[in-house]
């Protein structure tokens, strides 16, 4: 089938690298871009780490200069979301009516945090849109102290930014330690001295049951019984995928959008890319979700890609993801097991630099960095390749070579 309608429900990271590869490849059909905000499309990851920790005038990093759209002849309609998609006559429905024709479809909407409610029915404050950002800093001005519920990536990292501003900050994790599933217990306990040498109140191991209250004296009940008064709360307890407009639509739906490593979703012409997408992995071997900036940029290229040339190309990219904490810039490529020894390859815990290796049996999963970026290219090149073990523990003994 000749394709000549592209409509991309979501202006996100993925959905601009899927138009942009579109038009780099010669596409010259219609490009249709849904955005459920009305701000042009910007860059998120900033809003809980450099926008948050500063009082200056709020300044959005825009992912496209504003005269790209036209050039790339891209229709962006901010402010209308996709709420539904009808594969058999094959329309997009937007929010304000209108069903768009397609000969293929991407689904770039990516997600959003996890609602907690107050006991009174409200949603508590997250931090996912530039709207949001301002009530948090108006929220932080105004009462000098902030309560997090969830010690989540955005959650430490809200809790970092508030701290260099001078707010009072108390971050309530249900594990034992602040994303011990993710870079293990070594690691974890790191992160959590750092938080606690920067005077944050880690409450770790303790539930939150119920928050009451509204902005200026909100409750924060917990499972051991107590009960704690502070004026403003924000819920930091993950994400789920924005995929609900697309239940009853045909695709298949399994805590987002199922496709294989090209994106392909069991509905011919409709592809997912980006933190909506939950898709086999080549590499890993397990159908996952990549929750990160840079998989969205590489799998919206390569969804784009293999939309104009007619491909089913696989993504097999290294799991990545960073996150900044009081100056401190941790990268890690793969992906840590359950059950992975960990060994400290470089630098030392407890400092500012050191790199951590992860892998069991025969399998080497996953590098993390701490101020040791130098020495992360060569073990991302050897679980590109999936190399061993052995492999990664002789590379970390030569240390000369590694570093150079």
């Amino acid at each position: 089938m000749t394709v000549r309608h592209v409509v991309i429900a979501g202006a996100s990271v993925a959905g601009l690298s899927a138009a942009d590869a579109l038009r780099a490849g010669g596409f010259d059909g219609s490009i249709t871009l849904l955005s459920d905000e009305r701000l042009p499309p910007y860059d998120r990851p900033p809003l809980s780490k450099e926008l948050l920790s500063t009082e200056d005038e709020l300044e959005l990093a825009w992912l496209r200069p504003t005269e790209h759209y036209a050039a790339q002849r891209l229709d962006l309609r901010l402010g209308h979301a996709a709420v539904g998609l009808d594969i058999d006559r094959r329309y997009v429905i937007t929010s304000d009516g209108e069903a768009l024709p397609w000969d293929a479809v991407v689904v770039a909407t990516g997600s959003r945090p996890k609602p907690l409610v107050t006991a009174e029915g409200r949603a508590l404050p997250v931090l996912r849109t530039a709207e949001d950002l301002r009530s948090l800093r108006a929220a932080a001005a105004r009462y000098g102290e902030v309560t997090l519920v969830g010690a989540s990536f955005i959650g430490l990292e809200i809790a970092a930014s508030l701290r260099e501003l001078g707010v009072a900050v108390t971050v309530f994790g249900a594990t034992p330690l602040p994303l011990g599933d993710v870079v293990g217990p070594e690691v974890a306990a790191d992160l959590r001295d750092l938080h606690l040498a920067h005077r944050v109140r880690m409450r770790m191991g303790v539930e939150v049951v119920s928050v009451s209250g509204s902005p200026g004296a909100f409750d924060v009940q917990t499972a051991d019984g107590a009960t704690r008064r502070t004026p403003y709360v924000v819920a930091g307890v993950g994400v789920q995928p924005n995929d609900e407009w697309l239940v009853g639509s045909g695709v298949e739906l399994d805590a987002g959008v199922v496709c294989d490593a090209a994106g392909r979703t069991n509905v011919p012409g409709v592809w997912a890319a980006g933190d909506v997408a939950h898709f086999d992995h080549p590499l890993l071997r397990e159908r996952v979700h990549v929750d990160h900036w840079t998989n969205a940029v590489q799998q919206g290229r390569l969804v784009g890609d293999n939309i104009v040339r007619g491909e089913a190309a696989e993504h097999t990219g290294v799991p990545y993801y960073w996150t900044d904490q009081y100056g401190r810039r941790l990268h890690s490529y793969g992906r840590r097991r359950r059950g992975d020894e960990a060994v400290v390859a470089e630098g030392a815990l407890g400092t500012d630099e050191y790199l951590v290796l992860y892998g069991a049996g025969d399998a080497f999963h996953c590098v993390l960095s701490c101020g040791r970026e130098r020495s992360l290219r060569p073990y991302r090149k050897l679980l590109q390749r999936g190399g061993t073990w052995d492999e990664a523990l002789t590379l970390a003994g030569r240390g000369a070579d590694v570093t150079a």
